[in-house]
C-alpha cells in the first residue's frame, strides 16, 4: 500500500518550513491554513500574541500578517514606563499591515507627556482599518479626554462593540454621530455626553443589542430601539428618569444600583421583557404600562406583563409589598429578594384561594432569598408563605448571615435554617430546600445574552 506525502504547509511569506529531521512531523497545528492560524493569534492576549513568533519559522510571519487581525491592548504595565508604551504602541501600529479586530487603550492620555494628540495619531494608524472592537479608558480619575470625532466616524461601518471610560463625547460643535450598522454593544463609564447625543448614537445602530451606562448624569434619557434586548444602569451619579420608549426586543432591564438612581422609570413598550431589577425604595416610581409602584407600593394595578421570567427585589420581608409584584408579573419563574432591614416589614395574610396568584399557581419554579435572618420569626414565615403556597416550586435557596464569630460550626448551623422551614404540607412536594452561607453581590453578566439568568 502507497502512503501519500502531505505536502508541507505554506508560510505567509510564501515559503515552505524543511522536512522534520526522519520526516516525522508531530505539529499537526502547524499544518493549519494561515486564515485559521491567524485567527487563532489575533483571539489571543497582546503579548501572547506576538510571543507566537517565538514558535517555529511556521509561526513567526503570522502575528504582523493580515491573516492575524491586529488584537492591541495598552494596558499599565510597572515592568514599562508611559513613554515607553507609547512608543511601543506607536512601533506596533507601525509594523502591522491591518486589518484590525481589537484596540483597547488604558492610559493615563489626558496627562500623557506627549499629550492626548498621539492616541489622536494611533486612531489614524492604517493597521486599524476594519477595526471592530474599540475600548478607550482614560485612568486619571476627575479628567475627561476628549474623545476626537474622526476614530467613531472612520470605524462606524465595521464597528460592533464600543466602550468608552473617562472620555467626553465630541460636542455639539462636532459633526453629528455617525450611523453604526454593525455595532451590537455599548459600554459607557463615566462618560460626557449629552442625552441628545446618546440617543442618536442609539438611533444609529442598526443591530444594538446591549447598552451599559456606568456612573453617567442624565436628566431625562429616552430610549428607542428595534433591536435593544439589554439595558443596564449601574452606579449612576445623577438620573432623573428613565423612559423606554418603544423597544420591542427588550428583554432585560437591570437598574444594578437603585438607590443612585434613576429616580423614574417608564416602561411605555416592552413586550418581551424578560427579566427586571434590582427594584428597590430607591427607584420613587415605577411605571410599568399603566401601572405604577411608587417606593414598590402599588398605586395603580392596571397592566399584567406576563413576558416577565425573572425579577430582582430588595426590600424588608414585607409580603404585602412583594404579593402586589407577584400579580403584575402572572408568569413569573424565578424571584430573588434581597432582604434589607426597614420599617416596612410586615407579614401579609393567609393566601386567599378564591383569589388565586397565577404565578403561584401555575409558573413560579425557584425562590432566592439572600441576607437571610434565620433567627427572626418575619424572615421564617415569609419563606413559608412560599412553601406552603408556590405549587410547582422546585427550589429554594436560602442566602443566610452567618456569624463566623460564633460559637455554631456551619453546618449545624444550615441544619438549624433547614429545621426552622420544615412544613407537614408544602404546595409542592418536590421543592428542595438549599442553604448557603450569603455571598450576595450585585454582579451581575449584563452583555452576555446567552446567560439565561443574568444574576445567578
Amino acid at each position: 500500500m502507497q502512503v501519500r506525502k502531505r505536502r508541507r504547509p505554506v508560510r505567509a511569506d510564501g515559503q515552505q518550513d524543511p522536512p522534520p529531521p526522519g520526516g516525522l512531523d508531530l505539529d499537526l497545528i502547524s499544518r493549519l491554513p494561515d486564515a485559521v492560524l491567524g485567527t487563532v493569534v489575533s483571539l489571543l492576549p497582546t503579548k501572547d500574541g506576538a510571543r507566537t513568533q517565538a514558535l517555529s519559522r511556521r509561526w513567526r510571519p503570522l502575528w504582523r500578517s493580515a491573516d492575524a487581525p491586529l488584537n492591541l491592548a495598552a494596558a499599565p504595565d510597572l515592568a514599562c514606563d508611559d513613554e515607553s508604551r507609547a512608543a511601543l504602541v506607536s512601533r506596533i501600529l507601525s509594523g502591522h499591515p491591518g486589518p484590525a479586530r481589537r484596540l483597547s487603550l488604558r492610559l493615563a492620555l489626558a496627562l500623557s507627556p506627549r499629550g492626548p494628540g498621539e492616541a489622536d495619531g494611533w486612531f489614524r494608524s492604517a493597521s486599524l482599518a476594519g477595526l471592530q472592537d474599540l475600548e478607550v479608558t482614560n485612568l486619571e480619575w476627575g479628567s475627561h479626554y476628549p474623545l476626537p470625532p474622526h476614530p467613531l466616524a472612520r470605524f462606524a461601518p465595521t464597528l460592533c462593540v464600543l466602550r468608552l471610560g473617562g472620555c467626553r463625547f465630541p460636542g455639539p460643535a462636532a459633526p453629528p454621530p455617525p450611523s453604526f450598522p454593525r455595532l451590537k454593544q455599548i459600554m459607557l463609564f463615566n462618560v460626557g455626553i449629552s442625552e441628545d447625543t446618546l440617543q442618536s448614537v442609539i438611533s444609529g445602530c442598526a443591530v444594538l443589542q446591549s447598552i451599559s451606562l456606568h456612573n453617567m448624569s442624565f436628566g431625562r434619557l429616552c430610549i428607542s430601539s428595534p433591536t435593544l434586548r439589554s439595558i443596564s444602569v449601574e452606579g449612576v451619579f445623577t438620573f432623573r428618569e428613565l423612559v423606554i420608549d418603544d423597544a420591542p426586543c427588550l428583554e432585560r432591564l437591570l437598574p444594578i444600583y437603585p438607590d443612585d438612581g434613576p429616580a423614574t422609570i417608564r416602561v411605555i413598550r416592552a413586550p418581551k421583557l424578560e427579566v427586571l431589577g434590582f427594584l428597590s425604595q430607591g427607584i420613587f416610581r415605577l411605571h410599568l404600562g399603566t401601572t405604577v409602584f411608587q417606593r414598590m407600593i402599588a398605586v395603580t394595578m392596571t397592566t399584567k406583563m406576563r413576558a416577565l421570567k425573572i425579577l430582582v427585589l430588595e426590600c424588608a420581608p414585607n409580603l404585602d409589598l412583594v404579593v402586589d409584584f407577584l400579580k403584575c408579573f402572572p408568569c413569573l419563574e424565578k424571584l430573588y429578594v434581597i432582604f434589607s432591614e426597614g420599617k416596612d416589614m410586615n407579614i401579609a395574610g393567609k393566601y386567599d384561594q378564591l383569589d388565586p396568584i397565577e404565578c403561584l399557581e401555575l409558573h413560579l419554579k425557584e425562590v432566592v432569598l439572600k441576607n437571610y435572618c434565620g433567627g427572626h420569626r418575619l424572615y421564617i414565615d415569609f419563606a413559608k408563605f412560599f412553601l406552603s403556597n408556590a405549587k410547582v416550586l422546585r427550589k429554594m435557596e436560602i442566602g443566610g448571615r452567618y456569624n463566623y464569630k460564633s460559637n455554631c460550626n456551619i453546618d449545624d448551623w444550615m441544619c438549624y435554617l433547614r429545621r426552622q422551614l420544615q412544613l407537614v404540607n408544602r404546595a409542592s412536594e418536590d421543592a428542595r430546600i438549599e442553604v448557603k452561607v450569603n455571598k450576595f453581590t450585585r454582579h451581575v453578566r449584563t452583555h452576555d445574552l446567552s446567560v439565561a439568568d443574568p444574576f445567578d
